[in-house]
């Protein structure tokens, strides 16, 4: 079985590549660029990670870098990303699911999976917008989007499915400095939480 898996650098998608190890599918994992400032060190942590995985792994294939259009959001590079009201970017999961299917359609694949929780009020972060989003990709085929950690807290996704070798090389930060994590930013902060 095949599955588009949309990928960062951080601890929900190592664990949604794991989640899917597990069941044996061949993933198709996928990073979308928007323009974003985290971006760069996140992509460079993210070819590591999947570079890892394949060694031992032989059904990942190679990553996939998309565009998503990203002339609208340039005062967001601005932001602190202090707070969790600063970290919704507006369309975001939309966005990344439409890069998705289309590559879903060009490899010949039905599913998608996104790493999403539902844990902050965004509105595409939650089980109505997954149903909705599943009833439009039907109209394309026989289409549909999975999110098996929707509903979990973070601690229990990454005490569950987080390959933990893969901890140094996880980025989870949105105000890289110098090709570091900032230690602030909303990112940081829950990657501190889940090892306390």
């Amino acid at each position: 079985m095949k599955v588009i898996a949309l990928v960062s650098s951080g601890f929900d998608s190592i664990s949604l590549l794991n989640y899917y190890i597990n069941k044996n599918y061949e993933i198709y994992p996928i990073y979308v660029k928007s323009g974003f400032k985290w971006e760069e060190e996140e992509l460079k942590h993210l070819k590591g990670i999947i570079d890892h995985i394949s060694k031992s792994y032989k059904l990942i294939k190679p990553l996939k870098i998309s565009h998503a259009p990203n002339d609208f959001f340039e005062d967001f590079n601005k932001r602190a990303f202090i707070n969790d009201e600063d970290v919704e970017i507006p369309f975001r999961n939309l966005d990344l699911l439409i890069s998705a299917l289309k590559y879903a359609y060009a490899v010949d694949a039905n599913l998608i999976a996104i790493g999403i929780m539902g844990l902050v009020a965004f509105k595409d972060n939650s089980y109505n917008f997954i149903k909705t989003i599943n009833d439009l990709f039907s109209m394309y085929g026989d289409y549909k989007v999975e999110t098996p950690f929707l509903g979990m807290s973070k601690k229990d996704v990454f005490d569950r499915y987080f390959i933990k070798e893969l901890f140094d090389k996880a980025f989870c930060c949105m105000n890289p400095i110098d090709g570091k994590e900032c230690g602030v930013c909303s990112k940081c902060k829950e990657k501190e939480s889940l090892i306390l």
